[in-house]
């Protein structure tokens, strides 16, 4: 084992990624082993039949166990439109509200201050941008009734940054005037190709972003020769770790996959996802932890499966809970 774990480090360092410990394999192995999930699903739907592709999955501190919510977006006739849910089980969802139309790729932050951020991509004809929004509280972000709202103005691409992910939040005295918010996302380089950066909105007025340059060559060298797009940041066992999407080749839908990456978001090992189905196209990753009913910990992995490289009982979005422990 410890030859095998040599081998893994020198490999990865060949190509420019992080040493791999055998608490990363161990990780890595439970996320790609669907088989022996607590809850497996595929094409994800709320109870009014909406899908709910790109799903994220939050349980709100106030929450009772067991409760949890979750942002996605759905399409139709032609529009994008953000949704928030509410389920008990992980397996039933029952609609709350749209929260906006034109609107994709969602994902929410809960500040230490009760406030709740949301962050999305905003579309219009030929083009996308992020949009966030702050909700004071639970009730308020249920209801719809966001109190700021900033569109964020492109500086990498002509037209289209999106997929936003938040990195790290700082709210001075309950003031969104005084605060940081650092969000991952990716731009349309050189309107060719998607690929990675971060910026930084400074109280919630000023923005200022850069390519994350490093960590594009790192996925490049790794075979990303397509899009490098959505990421989810969480914690495991006190450490933290993205999931990123990326895609082997331009413009080929079938070879979307999922890398483990380490703190900082650099390749840690592409995920080997096994699925009844033998689904092999992955996307839009989202991971969190969550409490179910009787107060055990479940680590959810949400992703979306492209049809090209997915049979058709599962293309669509699929959720996976596993126990944490």
């Amino acid at each position: 084992m410890k030859f095998h774990l040599f081998f893994l480090a020198l490999l990865c360092g060949l190509q420019s990624c992080q040493a791999i410990t055998e608490e990363d394999l161990a990780l890595a192995t439970r996320l790609e082993n669907t088989g022996k999930a607590d809850i497996l699903i595929f094409k994800l739907r709320d109870h009014e039949g909406r899908g709910m592709d790109c799903l994220d999955v939050f349980q709100p501190r106030s929450a009772k166990d067991g409760v949890c919510l979750g942002v996605s977006h759905t399409l139709r006739n032609g529009v994008f439109s953000v949704h928030l849910s509410e389920s008990t089980d992980l397996r039933k969802w029952n609609h709350i509200i749209e929260l906006d139309q034109h609107g994709s790729q969602a994902t929410v932050h809960q500040a230490d201050d009760g406030t709740f951020l949301l962050a999305y991509e905003k579309d219009a004809p030929n083009s996308c941008w992020i949009r966030l929004r702050s909700y004071p509280d639970l009730k308020a972000l249920r209801s719809g009734k966001h109190d700021r709202e900033i569109d964020l103005p492109r500086t990498l691409a002509p037209t289209a940054e999106g997929t936003p992910s938040f990195e790290k939040v700082e709210i001075k005295k309950g003031h969104l005037s005084t605060s940081k918010i650092r969000l991952r996302f990716h731009y349309y380089k050189r309107a060719q190709v998607d690929q990675l950066a971060s910026g930084t909105l400074t109280n919630f007025e000023r923005w200022e972003a850069s390519p994350s340059r490093a960590l594009n060559q790192a996925f490049i060298k790794r075979g990303a020769n397509g899009n490098i797009g959505d990421r989810s940041k969480f914690i495991w066992k006190d450490r933290s770790f993205y999931l990123q999407e990326v895609q082997g080749s331009r413009g080929d839908w079938g070879t979307w996959g999922l890398f483990l990456c380490d703190s900082d978001g650099f390749p840690l090992k592409k995920l080997d996802l096994k699925t009844p189905g033998k689904s092999i196209a992955f996307a839009n990753a989202a991971v969190s932890k969550i409490r179910d009913s009787s107060g055990k910990e479940l680590l959810i992995l949400t992703a979306f499966l492209h049809s090209k490289g997915s049979p058709p009982q599962e293309s669509g979005q699929m959720l996976v809970a596993f126990n944490a422990g």
